[in-house]
Order: C-alpha cells, then sequence, then structure tokens
C-alpha cells in the first residue's frame, strides 16, 4: 500500500536498516539467560545472567523496539495509522511523511524533500 501511494504521489522512498534496533528497547519483564559458553563468572558453573537490553532472537525484542519507536514517532507529531498500527504519518501544512517500520527496517517517503532528508537525519 506505502509503494503504490508513494509512486502514485511521486515519492522518493527510502529504507533504513536500524542496526542497533534490539538494544534501543527496553524490557517489560525480567529475563534470564544461560552463561554463554566460555564466559566465566565466579566459580560457580550454574550462574545465569539476567538481561538488561533485549538481545536479537529474543521473542520480547521486537516488541520492546516498537514501543520505544511508537512512543518517539508519537512524540515527534506523527499519527498511527488505524488499519495498519505500523504506519504513520505527519502532515505539516501541505507536506505528506508517511513512514513505515517493520521488525528493524524503516521505510518512509514525502512530498517534500526536505521531511525526508531531515526524518533521515534524525533517525
Amino acid at each position: 500500500m506505502f509503494l503504490a501511494l508513494s509512486s502514485f504521489r511521486k515519492f522518493k522512498v527510502y529504507q533504513m536498516d536500524v542496526k542497533s534496533t534490539f538494544l534501543n528497547g527496553d524490557l517489560e519483564e525480567e529475563v534470564y539467560v544461560e552463561r554463554p559458553e566460555g564466559l566465566i563468572l565466579g566459580n560457580d558453573a550454574k550462574i545465569i545472567c539476567k538481561l538488561k537490553k533485549p538481545l536479537y532472537g529474543l521473542k520480547q525484542a521486537p516488541r520492546a523496539w516498537y514501543y520505544h519507536l511508537d512512543k518517539y514517532l508519537q512524540q515527534q507529531g506523527f499519527t498511527k495509522g488505524s488499519a495498519d498500527s505500523n504506519l504513520y504519518t505527519k502532515v505539516e501544512n501541505d507536506k505528506l511523511l508517511i513512514i513505515v517500520g517493520y521488525v528493524d527496517d524503516i521505510i518512509f517517503g514525502s512530498n517534500e524533500e526536505s521531511m525526508s532528508q531531515n526524518f533521515a537525519s534524525v533517525m
């Protein structure tokens, strides 16, 4: 839907892969993992580790990142789509910026190049 609209409105479309996606979320519950092989913590081999941040592959990681992104975008004046919760729009006068987030990828486009450039630099 985003690509069809972007093509129709002649938006220049950008894509970004957020490298530190899962390090930017916060875990809402306590998560413990087995001690990674080779990590020595004292004399007890049964020590487990409590995570402070989500890790890639952890089932809670995408949800934590999405919550962080959602909160930030809404603070910046974006409106969340009603049919698609991964779609956000921002309208300023006759300028429109559309963003779609999916896991650790964001695609976006605008009818005003400066809006796209500004969003890219902030992100």
